[in-house]
C-alpha cells in the first residue's frame, strides 16, 4: 500500500487540490445558504488534511 501511495503521489496531490477548489467554489456560489456552505467547508477541510498527509509521504524502505 505504501508503494502505491508513493508511486501515485502527484496524482493524489492533484486530486486533493481539486477537492479544495471544488469546496471553495461551492462555498462561494452557495453563499448564505447554510447546508451548502457547510459542505463546502467540509470539502476544503478534507482536501487540506489529505494534502498535508500526501505531501509528507516519504519513500518506503523496501
Amino acid at each position: 500500500m505504501n508503494h502505491f501511495l508513493y508511486n501515485n503521489k502527484t496524482l493524489l496531490i492533484a486530486v486533493c487540490i481539486l477537492i479544495i477548489v471544488s469546496g471553495v467554489i461551492l462555498a462561494y456560489v452557495q453563499y448564505n445558504i447554510e447546508p451548502w456552505e457547510t459542505i463546502g467547508g467540509f470539502l476544503c477541510g478534507i482536501g487540506l488534511g489529505l494534502l498535508l498527509i500526501f505531501i509528507s509521504l516519504k519513500k518506503p524502505l523496501d
